[in-house]
């Protein structure tokens, strides 16, 4: 067993308890700095249609719902900010999200949480 420390809430089972001693060392870091141009460009090309994808309709329906960026951000870099910079590494993750965004609009998870950001970064409580 490796001299690895980790603390478990709830009931683990066994399962949990070997995912986690086999895997912890396996997860990548994240990286605040990351460019969210060269995360897409370094993902395969279907992960980069579903970013942009993702992009294309939460940026319509943000309009839809009047709300604005403001002038320092894009949509894509918003986006990252709130999914994270792990949303490429996520299998299924994207395609998760896309399909949420579409099928749900703006009671989306994503769409949710952009409003919610936007309210954070506009100062609207």
């Amino acid at each position: 067993m490796n001299n690895r420390s980790f603390r478990l809430y709830g009931d683990p089972t066994p399962s949990d308890l070997h995912f986690m001693q086999s895997s912890t060392s396996s997860f990548p870091s994240a990286s605040s700095t990351s460019s969210t141009r060269s995360d897409a460009q370094s993902a395969p090309p279907e992960l980069t249609q579903l970013f942009d994808g993702i992009c294309q309709k939460s940026a319509e329906l943000l309009r839809l719902r009047g709300r604005e960026l403001p002038p320092e951000w894009n949509i894509a870099d918003l986006i990252q900010a709130v999914m994270g910079d792990e949303a490429f590494l996520i299998p299924g993750h994207l395609q998760d999200t896309y399909y949420d965004v579409l099928l749900r609009g703006c009671s989306s998870w994503l769409l949710e949480d952009l409003f919610h950001f936007l309210d954070l970064i506009n100062y609207v409580f």
